[in-house]
């Protein structure tokens, strides 16, 4: 088994493309200009999403 640990970059997903995308979210009314994906978006409120429960778990 290896001890190496690799170093992910964070990487646009459009393949390298940077700039501004148009995305609806959920409750919000028309598009807005953003720099991170609809799933980096997702990903990070889903994250936030579990992290919320683990705490109401602990506490309860």
């Amino acid at each position: 088994m290896s001890t190496e640990r690799r170093e992910h970059e964070a990487r646009p997903s459009g393949g390298g493309r940077k700039g501004l995308r148009s995305i609806k979210l959920p409750g919000e009314q028309r598009h807005v200009e953003r720099s991170e994906s609809a799933t980096d978006i997702a990903r990070r409120l889903a994250a936030t999403k579990r992290e919320k429960q683990m705490k109401e778990r602990l506490r309860g």
